[in-house]
């Protein structure tokens, strides 16, 4: 049954599967949930599934597929691809749309948050969505795409930007474009798994994170795992591929991890003295929790990304690199002279501001 007054919500978090970032940013939000007493479920395809069940064993799950979007072996060739899975795309959130009406008869929800989920929004529920990317950054057509998006973004009651209200922010252009959507909007600052707070001792390593959709993630893999064996440094490789058992020969002097839960990785983030990874939102934001050094490396072929390396890089949050002729030798190198810097915290509880305002919201649908 819905709620009927208590307060209490049953919510639904769904993630995109576009690359594990937008699964990760969603553990604080489904910790604040519980904190406030609320049942949670949550949903996704099996790759999301391991993850979120080790960090939340006792949630139900709801098996739902993915967008299944998949990268080129270059710049070009993703670029090219994405444009041919728009129609992919599309059915993915007609058939997400359909499949939370099914969801609603049998859990009458009373609410639905989703991270760039497009059609999981309900006349019954307070649907709200969550993205970063306000302003996309389009390689064709951005005015028509961006106006789309807009529009998909106004079937929701709500949507939480994870960065904070003033530009350039975290994200820059992408979560501070010239015009906003016009629909409930609240900046929720910055979300990552990561506790601060926390402090270890930090020790000269190299973490390298991998992630994101395939062929690119193992193509990175290909061109790091040579040159780790000469960092002359200790190196742990987190290869971003939660479930799996699949067993990379020994590398000399690299601990390889699969994959790592929070706590572990988090452990592993601040003993290392630098950090190689994409230029993700989400890996920006666990940076930015931690304050860690970074050598950022954009996929190939994604635009936001690009765009986050470049600004990143400006900024001197982080340092920028291709993959494109990827060296890591020199990498360090520059790393070891670039100045760096880190973003202030904030001193207001975003996401709490939000959730309060949320609360009274889902409670009058």
């Amino acid at each position: 049954m819905p709620d009927t007054g208590s307060g209490k919500k049953k919510v639904l978090v769904a993630p995109l599967d576009w690359g594990l970032g937008h699964t990760t940013r969603a553990i604080p939000i489904i910790h604040s949930l519980l904190q406030r007493g609320h049942r949670v479920y949550l949903v996704g395809n099996s790759q999301q599934k391991s993850l979120l069940q080790a960090e939340f064993p006792q949630l139900t799950y709801l098996p739902l597929a993915g967008y299944g979007i998949k990268y080129g072996v270059s710049a070009v060739q993703t670029a090219a691809l994405l444009l041919r899975q728009i129609p992919q795309i599309w059915a993915a959130i007609q058939a997400e749309k359909q499949w939370l009406a099914q969801m609603m008869s049998v859990h009458s929800f009373d609410a639905v948050i989703s991270d760039n989920r497009y059609g999981l929004y309900h006349p019954k529920a307070h649907c709200t969505v969550i993205t970063h990317q306000l302003r996309i950054q389009a390689p064709v057509a951005a005015g028509l795409v961006q106006r789309m998006h807009f529009s998909l973004l106004q079937k929701f009651n709500a949507c939480w930007v994870p960065d904070v209200a003033g530009a350039p922010g975290l994200a820059g252009a992408l979560s501070h474009p010239h015009r906003l959507p016009a629909m409930p909007l609240r900046y929720v600052g910055p979300l990552s798994r990561f506790a601060t707070g926390q402090p270890q001792p930090e020790q000269s390593g190299l973490l390298v994170l991998l992630s994101g959709p395939e062929p690119q993630r193992t193509l990175f893999e290909n061109i790091l795992l040579p040159q780790l064996v000469n960092a002359k440094m200790p190196v742990t490789l987190v290869r971003g591929l939660p479930g799996s058992q699949q067993v990379l020969p020994p590398v000399p002097g690299v601990q390889v991890f699969n994959h790592l839960p929070t706590k572990d990785l988090q452990e592993a983030m601040q003993r290392a003295s630098l950090v190689v990874c994409r230029s993700g939102y989400s890996s920006v934001m666990d940076l930015a929790a931690l304050g860690k050094r970074s050598i950022v490396v954009p996929t190939p072929g994604q635009t936001e990304q690009a765009y986050l390396a470049r600004h990143l890089h400006q900024s001197g949050f982080a340092l920028a690199q291709q993959q494109q002729g990827f060296d890591l030798k020199k990498a360090l190198k520059k790393a070891a002279h670039f100045t760096y810097h880190f973003p202030e915290p904030g001193t207001t509880d975003l996401l709490a501001a939000a959730l309060d305002e949320w609360e009274a919201n889902a409670s009058s649908i």
